[in-house]
């Protein structure tokens, strides 16, 4: 967004000239000026020449010795302009001045011999001086032309020129929620709060008086609520006319193209007010006009000259021959205003952002009306902008006159009072300020402030009515306005005491890692076909109202499923076995809480000592003692669809159920790929971490060995010997300790462990005789 310094003059009175500091202090309250640039930086040392003489250079075909008049009196160049002629007016840049030799590198002027003849000064081309906006043709060999005559000879080319502005550019990113910032009007009014400047007189746009004529066709809004503010009305013209040269002046300052003097007017209106306009030539439209959304795949040619393919739901213009404009981002070809319209259709209309916003993705089209039209223009601003249009319409177009009625529907909006204490202030910007002059620099900012029964009630103007909504937004406006340089830092005061950390967490992760398996960081939304791959479908699910897709579409009921989806692309990455496991939060029934997943798989069938089920009841048993818990395994009292109806038990800690471990069920292995058995663990680590550790206490180390004996025994598959093993503990005072060594057979029908007996008396050395009978004692308790 390109802002006039001098364009601002008109309204405002300045207190500040320097337009860096004004570029600071408007940096520092609203919005980041990414550069100041000063218009004629380069006409420093120039002025306006008058050619007397061309000599042809006696030493270059190309070169000719011209003398020119200037203020400073008569000079003589080298020049080889191609277009020059005696009695021609010229940008002559004296010795001294800096220029951009042959629009490139910068040079400061000196006195020089060129080919053996003196040259005093520079005959300059437009990109020497940087005034190629202004004089496009006049680049390479082709200089400056400014015409015939004595008038302005000697005068300064900066002044002859009027190229005495200062142009702000600012960046449109720090203005996104400030649509009425896309004008000088806006601006204008941030000079004022900020103290920058008063005003010469308040912005006012009342509308003409107008006829009662009718329009010559009907204009129907067929969009339902995407454009709740309109104006229109018909103008005859006697021609087009010729754009007044400071209006040409301010729009190549800002970056605008003089076009015809209708258009200009509405480029010039939108900079000045903040409202895109757009005219018609009325002979080019036939039949009513309709107001719609466009269908998908229709077509229309904008002004670009290019053919576009619109999106469904474009806002458009159409009559009986079709598409004749694309509504708040390009007129069409057809309709547009040209230097032969005498009939035009002025409007101003606001349309809902979100549909601009859509149109512009959908074209890959953006424009500078555009960029306005998505940030939602304030509905004030179409009437704003519709009566200056018609006022420099009347004022400068010849013979122009308004021949119909106003035709017009919606509203201005209706900004709701915003109620809060002076205290309030205080509290969010850590700063006393005096209630006097939060409410003056509330009124500067265009607000209405009341205050009902002692309370403040503040009224944001129509202008601000989009981002002014909340007590914080009021007091922000003071903040920036009061300036946040005045307020002191303060650095925040807190207890540095660091708290209580529960480590349990990062126990069990660590034991996890050293027992070989993988963590798995997976996102917790989840869809509803793998959730019936695992045979988990539930009504209680948590279904998110927007989402990204079906697949994403539930809050995770539990972890497994995800270990699951990863697992069958992973299983075929592994040598042999894949043993994976998360932490992550998981919503069921409505609750959250955190949950410990582990899934053991193999690639191959294995025996029992390397069979899945136990392998991943070592590694948790293993982990949660390292997190102080001792774990007990019992036979579940409810088995999950997932679950193999006869592998499935509880893990038990201090007689409260907190997870599951389970082999898969064959139709859920299938389902995921998974050819051989599969185990899985679940554990409610939220309610593990609520019961209290166990306490580590550290013993002794004995003073006498201890006996120990390895007896390898066969069992069957289907008798537990958990009760065996209690029974045989309490057969002898001397046994310390019964342990399984190791496991080898299959994982089906009988198999053989080896049990490791230790015997051991604290007060004395044990001898072989007594150990032989209290074991032969424990066997017999094993044997029944």
């Amino acid at each position: 967004m390109k802002i006039s310094l001098s364009w601002l003059g008109d309204s405002i009175e300045w207190k500040e000239y320097n337009p860096l500091a004004i570029a600071d202090a408007l940096t520092a309250h609203t919005a980041e000026v990414d550069s100041v640039q000063e218009q004629g930086a380069l006409l420093e040392h120039c002025c306006v020449g008058l050619v007397l003489d061309i000599q042809k250079h006696p030493n270059a075909d190309k070169l000719v010795l011209c003398d020119v008049r200037t203020e400073r009196g008569t000079k003589r160049v080298v020049c080889g302009g191609t277009n020059l002629r005696t009695g021609m007016r010229v940008a002559f840049a004296h010795t001294g001045a800096t220029v951009r030799w042959h629009g490139a590198e910068m040079m400061t002027l000196t006195k020089a011999k060129v080919r053996g003849e003196e040259s005093d000064g520079m005959i300059c081309a437009a990109e020497e001086l940087d005034i190629a906006a202004q004089f496009p043709d006049a680049t390479g060999s082709h200089i400056v032309d400014l015409g015939d005559g004595e008038d302005g000879v000697g005068t300064p080319l900066r002044e002859y020129l009027g190229l005495q502005d200062a142009v702000l550019d600012i960046d449109n990113h720090a203005i996104t929620n400030r649509p009425d910032l896309f004008s000088h009007i806006g601006f204008a009014r941030e000079c004022v709060a900020i103290g920058l400047a008063e005003w010469k007189k308040e912005p006012a746009f009342p509308l003409p008086k107008f006829p009662s004529g009718t329009l010559p066709f009907a204009i129907h809004n067929d969009t339902g609520g995407l454009i709740p503010r309109y104006l229109a009305c018909t103008l005859s013209l006697e021609r087009t006319g010729e754009t007044p040269l400071w209006m040409k002046q301010r729009l190549e300052a800002t970056g605008w193209r003089s076009l015809n003097l209708p258009v200009d007017i509405t480029n010039y209106v939108a900079m000045e007010v903040g409202m895109p306009m757009h005219s018609f030539d009325i002979g080019d439209i036939h039949g009513d006009i309709h107001m719609r959304t466009a269908k998908k795949g229709e077509r229309v040619t904008t002004l670009d000259s290019v053919e576009r393919t619109l999106p469904e739901g474009a806002v458009v213009l159409s009559d009986d021959e079709g598409i004749f404009d694309l509504l708040g981002i390009m007129g069409g070809l057809r309709s547009s205003t040209k230097t032969s319209s005498r009939n035009l259709l002025l409007h101003s209309a606001i349309v809902e952002p979100q549909a601009i916003r859509a149109a512009m993705l959908g074209t890959n089209l953006r424009t500078d009306a555009a960029t306005v039209y998505e940030k939602g223009i304030p509905r004030i601003a179409a009437q704003w902008g519709f009566a200056r249009a018609l006022q420099l319409c009347m004022e400068h177009i010849p013979g122009a006159r308004i021949t119909s009625a106003l035709e017009e529907w919606g509203t201005e909006g209706e900004p709701k009072a915003i109620a809060l204490q002076t205290s309030q202030v205080q509290s969010l910007l850590g700063v006393e300020i005096p209630e006097k002059r939060c409410i003056t620099i509330w009124e500067k900012l265009g607000c209405t402030v009341k205050k009902p029964k002692g309370k403040l009630a503040v009224l944001p103007p129509l202008w601000r009515a989009g981002d002014l909504r909340t007590s914080q937004d009021i007091i922000e406006e003071v903040g920036r306005i009061y300036g946040y340089k005045n307020i002191e830092p303060c650095m925040p005061k807190a207890d540095m005491r660091m708290p209580a950390r529960d480590s349990r967490m990062l126990r069990m992760r660590q034991a996890l890692k050293e027992s070989g398996g993988t963590e798995l960081l997976q996102l917790s939304l989840i869809g509803p076909s793998l959730l019936k791959k695992c045979r988990m479908e539930s009504e209680t699910d948590i279904i998110i109202e927007n989402p990204l897709g079906e697949e994403l579409s539930i809050l995770q009921p539990s972890t497994l499923p995800g270990m699951l989806e990863q697992a069958q692309c992973a299983i075929r990455q592994v040598p042999s076995r894949l043993r994976t496991w998360t932490i992550a939060s998981v919503h069921r029934s409505g609750e959250e809480h955190m949950e410990l997943c582990m899934l053991t798989t193999c690639r191959k069938a294995t025996d029992i000592k390397h069979d899945p089920f136990l392998q991943v009841k070592t590694d948790l048993a293993y982990a949660l003692k390292q997190a102080g818990h001792n774990i007990r395994i019992r036979s579940a009292k409810t088995v999950p669809p997932y679950a193999h109806p006869g592998r499935c038990a509880d893990i038990v800690i201090d007689k409260e159920c907190i997870g599951q471990i389970c082999e898969l069920h064959p139709a859920v292995r299938s389902a995921f790929d998974l050819q051989h058995r599969a185990a899985a663990a679940t554990v409610n680590v939220s309610a593990l971490l609520t019961m209290e550790p166990e306490v580590v206490v550290a013993q002794t180390l004995p003073q006498f060995p201890a006996v120990e004996y390895d007896e390898t025994m066969q069992f069957s598959s289907k008798t537990p010997i958990e009760p065996l093993l209690k029974a045989a503990a309490q057969q002898s005072d001397l046994l310390a300790d019964i342990t399984v060594a190791d496991l080898y057979g299959a994982s089906d029908g009988e198999y053989s462990v080896t049990l490791r007996f230790t015997y051991r008396k604290n007060d004395r050395t044990l001898q072989e005789q007594e150990v032989r009978t209290e074991h032969a004692k424990v066997l017999a308790a094993l044997a029944k």
